[in-house]
């Protein structure tokens, strides 16, 4: 009798509207995938904090680097000039890595 009564509520309500019963039952469906999701995501940043430092520059590596850049008005001269002259060829950009291109067949 109780699933006849389910049918019933279910033809009797207005359209689009659902019971609480049924919205519970799809919101605790609902929330399975996130929170496996959620915890697949934390195991991947735990993953990967795990070798952080072996891979993270030493800082007077990183301040020399940083202090051979130019300066940043230079920096955006630069930028806006690539920009216009529609950036590099693969070739120069290659180049600029100390990288040669590999020519295609």
């Amino acid at each position: 009798m109780g699933e006849y009564n389910q049918i019933m509520n279910r033809i009797n309500q207005p359209h689009g509207e659902s019971s609480t019963s049924d919205r519970n039952e799809r919101s605790a469906a609902e929330s399975q995938p996130r929170d496996h999701v959620a915890a697949g995501n934390a195991d991947f940043i735990k993953q990967l904090k795990q070798r952080l430092e072996e891979t993270r520059l030493p800082a007077d590596l990183r301040e020399q680097i940083l202090a051979q850049l130019p300066p940043p008005e230079e920096q955006e001269r630069l930028y806006r000039e690539m920009q216009e002259n529609g950036g590099l060829s693969s070739e120069q950009f290659f180049a600029s890595l100390g990288l040669e291109a590999q020519p295609r067949p």
